[in-house]
């Protein structure tokens, strides 16, 4: 079984005070694309992700917080320049997470809300199609294993979408393309949340 570790933040249970003083010690270009953001709530989940993601890559390779340098890849997935880790990081609602492990990641989340099932169409094979029915925590499930894959595998989400599909046989995950192992740990109540990692 593979080894990462997971690790949220509530948002909201964030102090102004302490979202303000990270904030200041971010680069400037990260503050750029936080300023640039177009809520109130997406600034901040961005501020408490770049908070999580440093406490955890210290936490595995010791390196101070404030010394972790970011940058991105041709798809804009983010790495760190100067530590032996990969992570990956995704926010909904209130809830920001991160994974972290010493092979390539993917991790999203997505807060439970009413959502026209029939969108799974535009993402969903038909097999997935069949398993989602009208169950909505399934059309999430789905929806969150499509995104930490192709963040795992550094690309982000393209036309290709429904070119890998989801079995499941119980609580096991099983990817179509080979080399990936697949988890769906619960971290919040009201959210769906799944893991994508690199065999």
């Amino acid at each position: 079984m593979a080894d990462y570790k997971i690790a949220f933040l509530d948002v909201s249970a964030i102090g102004d005070g302490e979202l303000s003083e990270h904030y200041g010690s971010m680069s400037e270009s990260r503050k750029k694309e936080t300023d640039s953001l177009p809520s109130e709530i997406k600034k901040k989940q961005k501020i408490a992700a770049d908070m999580l993601c440093r406490r955890m890559i210290c936490e595995k390779c010791g390196i101070p917080e404030n010394e972790i340098v970011f940058s991105k890849n041709g798809f804009g997935k983010p790495f760190a320049e100067n530590a032996d880790v990969f992570f990956s990081v995704s926010h909904s609602g209130n809830i920001v997470a991160c994974a972290v492990s010493d092979k390539e990641i993917g991790i999203d989340i997505e807060k439970t809300r009413s959502v026209r099932l029939k969108a799974a169409e535009k993402f969903s094979t038909a097999s997935e199609l069949e398993y989602i029915g009208n169950d909505l925590t399934r059309f999430f499930r789905v929806w969150t294993l499509k995104e930490a894959f192709f963040k795992c595998k550094g690309t982000g989400l393209g036309a290709d979408i429904r070119s890998v599909f989801f079995r499941f046989d119980g609580e096991e995950i099983i990817c179509s393309e080979n080399g990936y192992e697949l988890f769906a740990p619960t971290l919040a109540d009201g959210y769906t949340c799944s893991v994508c990692i690199k065999k």
